[in-house]
């Protein structure tokens, strides 16, 4: 034990121990007692290996795994993996933490893990695979092996925005016991390819003997068990407590004032959801109260309230298994799964989230709600009692809990006759909160048409803070039977009519939640009635269950030209695999840097009256308070990116909601960002914001964009469309609603600025180094060459890093400059999120004219775009020639229309326009397909575009390689015809399950803009031979530095491992252009073969002089040495100049999707996705499948679960953390996912005869909007509709189901029930979503 303090109780310490990968580290009261085991490790030990991203445990990326004392087992420890983000590092006392430095690096060999994630190409940007490989390390150090179930269930928190998490999946499922034979074989090859460890030279497993020189040291593990011992810590003011009994814990409770905020830690999970709930004066921590973790394998079965939920979970199967009346723990362990994700179920404990109920009644706790349901027991002991009370879960939300805690849980048996079904309905399939969670119980007689013996529950979550039991409709339905149809209608009915949601502008629509609480009703009745009702109906009783997920990859091998050519892991990946590779905030500090927060403005339209940081310039460590006042140049961020100011900071009013205001500087981040909450501002003449492009478009806020073709604001015309309109014997007019994006690049925006002797050092998270030395020049007010801009990687950037990046580091360069010392502003996720903008959202507006086949005789389409507040970086006016996609459009009308709101103002996101475009023309097809009740793909067949006819903005197509080449090969390999009949069977026999299935065909034009040009250098070095490489390019997990290896290393004829490649700089790179598009892969590639024919021009001279003299080649190591000898320049720099750009070239592509939706939810799965893109004669057949598959389910996430919402009044940003903005998962891709690049394919214009592949498959994601329209019209043409329907986006969960309409009246138990016509109602397209008050705006 440590010593005491002077004058303290007994139990006071002066520090507290954990060890983190082997080494013993002390935490001492300088360190505040809020702060979490990320700061600490990054901070404090110096491992920035584990990355940092949401805060919130929705991310993965700080995945680490501790062994923790197991209170279940006499000193005994378990393995867990833990998210650091949540953790607090004073409850880490006596832990043992690993990171992913303690796996394996360059030095001691890699893990298995990092040898599999690396070799299967399952790192890009690399930023999530610390987290990745952690998260699996974490369950196989706990369970001793991985089975391929385990990989995939384990993967639920961790995100990904690059890889589509296919490789990854696959990665590790070939460590997993039950992995295929062909994964296997790969993992075989892979570890083959690590062949030597620096010390034995041996095959490296990842560790080595402690003691061993170069190799991992197994330090001696100091006893730390002292730190499970009772201590209180005093940081401050605040108390840090650690009891180890219950009555200690009381103990603490007794001393709490009125006045004073009491925590209980445990996994300290709940700060994820409610962040604002400190400050705390007292901290408890139970987690060494023995008593807590008590089980009872008895009648009842009891658990203390510490036990984590993962852990109950356990318990729930084996009791399950075990002792009768407790099979229904089946049902809780199904749900308790749903919760959070395995991270957050390690640490947090199930009287944890019952605590978050209790201070928050509107959290739909899926805790509360199923042990509300099974008839738990709770045991509470109120501080100042000698003994404790039970209570029911109803008595405990209504309990002062203020100096209580919970004991325990007791779960009764159940009798034969009492059912339990519970649902969870969220917006994606795991680690999401419920729109909707229900837990229904009913004692049943089977014998007499499952007659309700008593009152039944029928539990809700979701609809407001005070609605729990339906009880109207519990009362009905004593003693009826729920084969009795007309029972379950009318209870439906009752329900729908007791249920008054709540409108709050982040959640689903109340009609929504009606809807769908009648049809979870429905649902578990179906469910507990089982095989008494038709089979048909069946499917209704059952959730949609997501198989195991498989995959193929199909390309040429190419081997004539390897390594070009060749399937082979990033350049980066080792690095990225050990947690090694430097991003920008894991950089060291300075001894003298400081840290800046912004102040963001809290309304969308006002002026501001009053700035006042005093009180936050009165916090200890704060330095100073910077504003546009402190700005000594202009006013903008913006240079070359647009030709309009986007100011640094506010001057005189604010444009949108999120907006800098100022900046706090201070000694760390934490002081920042407590003091930046401090600054009050206050505003007058606040307006109501304009938010939706309709609101802009009804207060005259719109402006055409240019028509490059003639020079004004005028439509692109081809043909004659109006005259062909008027004639056309078929004419339909609609519209589409697309939404935003947020780009969700896992490394936040960031930007460091150093004073030096002659400028600024400037470190950025850009991709466009140029546009950000030229911003902070211009906010400066100083030259160019005074400030230098060196990038290594980014951690994503998908458009995202082109131009908003810079008002941080512009931020942070006006702060360096006041307080003449390094500034580091590094953004928290909600920052990120609502201080820029994203991905522009698109109304599109259409008149098609057709002919009695489908075939379009005339199209006018007006595209809407949503600048924000300033229209800098809008894509629709390059979209004439995209919007015509693979079809051939005789006469064309395109009008490309901007709007300003009140929101930040929208940016670049991967295939901007392009993705939009395709939809729009996709939509018109299936449009024109419905009208005439034909085969959508049909409709596509007939409008192909034929050889040699010219089209708007586009060359004529020599052949149309999607029509002759893709379709059929894609119909092939999908066994399309077959699927086709096999889900019309499906349909007819499922009337609650639908499936569809489309295919999305795609044409997409690469034209190389004359101004994108990078400055690339290839130096040799006469040492040894070995080749340095730097290009103005950004590496950002596209593989652009892997490419042009591969290329240096083909064209000089020396093995790729000789080839390194350089940070991108403004000096190398001086002027070098954004890297985006797809283009700057390409071009850098080009520019790195030019530069080394350049060079071998030199060197082959020397090299024949040599050959002729020798009679034989000389070495390439004898031939530079030669070279240099001789006096020849062993480097050479090319500039890619428009005017020698490579050929343009097109893209092609399509894809086949079939989907399951579930009717009576709106929940869908991706049963299977075919793919096939045209990318040429590939360089790197990993690289670009890669691509391919992330691009894709990145446009899934855009079309399905990504949604955003604003409040109307505020014009805040509800979207603005893992809570409410969800990304696809590793369990929500395609289940079985099939990529092919298209054979014998090579490009003559393109470098080497390859494609770019960064942004086309995006496009076809949209496929999903069309499945799913497909199951949709199954579904509503089974009852008697079969019009048209408009299918804005994100197709969500929410939309799926309402745009089925379904009843109560539709509720049958047999196929021999109808219901009638005129009780089936659609939702019509104003309803989706129904506004839910006043305040709330789904955004377009």
């Amino acid at each position: 034990m440590t010593t005491m303090a002077s004058g303290e109780d007994d139990t006071s310490v002066r520090r507290i121990r954990l060890m983190v990968n082997g080494q013993n580290y002390t935490v001492t009261p300088d360190v505040p007692p809020w702060t979490t085991l990320i700061d600490f490790l990054r901070d404090n030990v110096k491992l920035p290996g584990t990355k940092v991203f949401c805060r919130e445990g929705g991310c993965g990326v700080c995945t680490v795994v501790a062994t923790i004392p197991d209170q279940e087992v006499d000193a005994g420890f378990k393995t867990i993996g833990i998210n650091a983000c949540q953790t607090l590092v004073y409850a880490c006392a006596g832990w043992r933490i690993e990171t992913i430095e303690y796996l394996g690096d360059r030095y001691t060999g890699y893990h298995s893990l990092q040898k599999a994630l690396s070799g299967f190409y399952g790192t890009q940007c690399g930023y999530c695979s610390p987290g990745m490989i952690m998260t699996m390390y974490g369950q196989l150090k706990s369970h001793g092996t991985l089975n391929v179930n385990q990989v995939e269930q384990s993967l639920d928190g961790n995100l990904c925005r690059c890889t589509g998490y296919r490789p990854i999946l696959d990665a590790f499922k070939s460590l997993a016991v039950d992995g295929s034979k062909h994964l296997k074989d790969k993992l075989a090859d892979i570890e083959d390819a690590y062949k030597s460890c620096p010390k034995t030279g041996s095959i490296c497993k990842g560790s080595c003997k402690s003691g061993s020189v170069g190799c991992r040291q197994e330090n001696q593990e100091e006893d730390i068990s002292t730190q499970l011992e009772d201590f209180k810590i005093n940081v401050g003011s605040i108390q840090w407590y650690r009891p180890v009994t219950i009555e200690g814990i009381k103990n603490v409770l007794k001393k709490i004032q009125q006045d004073e905020k009491v925590y209980i830690v445990v996994g300290n999970t709940g700060q994820g959801v409610y962040k604002d709930d400190g400050p705390y004066t007292t901290y408890i921590n139970t987690a060494n109260v023995k008593e807590l973790y008590d089980i009872s394998l008895n009648v009842p079965l009891a658990m203390g309230a510490n036990v984590s939920l993962s852990r109950a979970i356990e318990v729930f199967e084996h009791v399950a298994a075990t002792y009768p009346g407790y099979q229904y723990l089946r049902v809780l362990q199904s749900h308790w799964k749903m919760v959070a994700n395995v991270s957050v179920r390690n640490a947090g404990s199930w009287a944890g989230n019952l605590m978050l109920k209790h201070k928050h009644p509107e959290f739909p706790s899926d805790i509360f709600l199923t042990l509300l349901g099974a008839g738990a027991q709770l045991t509470v002991n109120h501080a100042d009692s000698p003994s404790a009370i039970q209570i029911d879960l109803e008595q405990f939300l209504q309990t002062d809990m203020s100096k209580s805690v919970i004991l325990s849980v007791t779960l009764p048996p159940l009798t034969q006759d009492e059912q339990i079904r519970t649902f969870k309905i969220s917006s994606r399939a795991v680690n999401a909160h419920a729109h909707v969670n229900a837990c229904f119980k009913m004692e049943l007689d089977p014998t007499d048409g499952y007659r309700i013996k008593r009152k039944p529950l029928l539990l809700f979550g979701g609809i407001n803070p005070d609605f729990i039991h339906a009880v109207q409709t519990e009362t009905y339905l004593v003693n009826k039977r729920l084969t009795d149809v007309v029972t379950v209608v009318e209870a439906a009915k009752m329900l729908g009519n007791e249920m008054k949601p709540d409108a709050k502008p982040q959640d689903t629509s109340p009609e929504y939640r009606i809807s769908l609480s009648q049809c979870l009703f429905y649902k578990a009745v179906i469910g507990f009635l089982g095989n008494r009702v038709s089979s048909d109906i069946r499917s209704a009783g059952s959730v949609l269950e997501r198989p195991l997920s498989s995959s193929e990859q199909d390309f040429d091998m190419n081997q004539d030209t390897w390594p070009v050519g060749k399937g082979i892991p990033k350049l980066e990946s080792t690095t990225q695999i050990s947690g090694e590779a430097v991003y920008l905030d894991d950089i060291p500090l300075l001894h003298n840097e400081l840290h800046g927060a912004f102040i963001q403005s809290t309304v969308a339209n006002a002026k501001i009256k009053s700035i006042k940081p005093s009180e936050a310039l009165a916090v200890p460590g704060v330095v100073s308070f910077v504003t546009a006042q402190d700005i000594p140049g202009r006013n903008s961020f913006v240079v070359n990116a647009g030709g309009r100011p986007d100011s640094v900071f506010v001057g005189k009013r604010v444009s949108y909601n999120g907006q800098a205001i100022g900046l706090i500087v201070a000694d760390t981040r934490d002081i920042a960002l407590r003091a930046a909450k401090l600054v009050q501002v206050e505003y007058e003449d606040i307006k109501k914001p304009v938010l939706t492009i309709e609101e802009a478009l009804k207060a005259e806020r719109e402006e055409m964009v240019m028509n490059t073709l003639t020079g004004k604001k005028e439509p692109y015309t081809f043909g004659n469309p109006e005259d062909a309109l008027k004639a056309s014997k078929h004419k339909l007019i609609g519209e589409i609603h697309q939404g935003s994006q947020f780009h969700l690049a896992l490394e936040a925006l960031a930007g460091r600025v150093i004073p030096i002797e002659d400028g600024y050092d400037v470190f950025s998270t850009t991709q466009w180094p140029t546009e950000t030395q030229a911003a902070v020049a211009q906010v400066l007010d100083i030259p160019a060459h005074s400030i230098n801009i060196s990038v290594r990687r980014l951690g994503g950037g998908y458009g995202g890093k082109i131009s908003r990046e810079n008002v941080v580091v512009t931020a942070a360069a006006v702060a360096a400059k006041k307080v003449k010392q390094p500034v580091r502003v590094t953004l928290d996720l909600s920052t990120n999120m609502t201080l820029v903008g994203w991905r522009e959202p698109y109304l599109s507006k259409y008149e098609v004219g057709f002919n009695d086949d489908g075939k379009f005789e005339s199209l006018k389409v007006d595209m809407i775009s949503d600048g924000g507040y300033v229209a800098n970086e809008v894509s629709v006016g390059f979209l004439g020639s995209r919007l015509q996609n693979v079809y051939y459009i005789p006469n064309l009308l395109f009008r490309p229309i901007i709007v300003k709101t009140d929101t930040a103002a929208n940016t670049w996101c991967r295939t901007p326009g392009t993705v939009e475009a395709v939809a729009t023309v996709e939509n018109v097809i299936e449009h024109v397909a419905n009208y005439l009740k034909k085969d959508p793909l049909e409709v596509r067949m007939v409008n192909m575009v034929p050889p040699a006819v010219p089209r708007l903005m586009a060359s004529p197509q020599e052949r149309n390689v999607v029509k002759e080449d893709i379709l059929p090969l894609l119909k092939q390999k999908a066994m399309y015809s077959q699927r086709v009949e096999e889900i019309k069977i499906f349909n007819m026999e499922n009337l609650w399950k639908k499936r569809g299935m489309s295919i999305v065909p795609l044409w997409y034009q690469h034209d190389y803009p004359p101004v994108f040009s990078y400055g690339i250098q290839v130096s040799i070095y006469e040492h040894d031979g070995t080749v340095a490489v730097s290009h103005g390019g950004i590496e950002m997990g596209q593989g652009i530095n892997t490419k042009v290896a591969q290329v240096v290393a083909y064209k000089l004829g020396i093995p790729i491992d000789k080839v390194i490649l350089k940070a991108s700089d403004t000096m190398v790179g001086a002027n070098s252009i954004v890297t985006g598009g797809s283009y700057g892969t390409d071009l850098c590639a080009h520019g790195a073969k030019v530069v080394c024919e350049g060079l071998l021009q030199r060197i082959n001279v020397v090299k024949e002089a040599m050959k002729k003299t020798g009679g034989k080649d000389p070495t390439w190591l004898e031939l530079i040495k030669k070279c240099y000898t001789e006096g020849v320049d062993l480097c050479q720099r090319y500039w890619t100049a428009g005017k020698e750009h490579p050929d343009n070239y097109e893209i092609w592509a399509a894809c086949c999707l079939e989907v399951e939706i579930d009717v009576l939810t709106g929940q869908y799965l991706l049963r299977r996705a075919d793919i096939i893109e045209d990318c040429g004669r590939s360089m790197n057949p990993y690289v670009d499948i890669g691509q391919v598959e992330g691009a894709f389910i990145m446009g899934l996430g855009l079309y399905t679960s990504e949604e955003v919402k604003f409040d109307t009044t505020t014009g805040q940003k509800l979207t603005n953390g893992t809570w409410d903005y969800k990304p696809p998962t590793a369990l929500d891709i395609p289940v079985d996912m099939r990529i092919t690049l298209l054979p014998n394919a090579a490009n003559p214009q393109g470098v080497l005869g390859s494609k770019a592949t960064g942004e086309p498959a995006l496009c076809c994601s949209y496929v999903v909007v069309t499945a799913l329209r497909n199951a949709i019209t199954a579904f509503r043409s089974a009852n008697g509709n079969d019009h048209w329907f408009d299918m804005d986006t994100p197709i969500t969960v929410e939309k799926v189901h309402q745009l089925c309409g379904v009843r109560p009246e539709q509720f049958m138990l047999s196929a021999k029930e109808e219901s009638s016509p005129t009780d089936f109602s659609f939702i019509i397209k104003d309803q989706i979503p129904k506004e839910n008050s006043e305040n709330f705006c789904p955004l377009n």
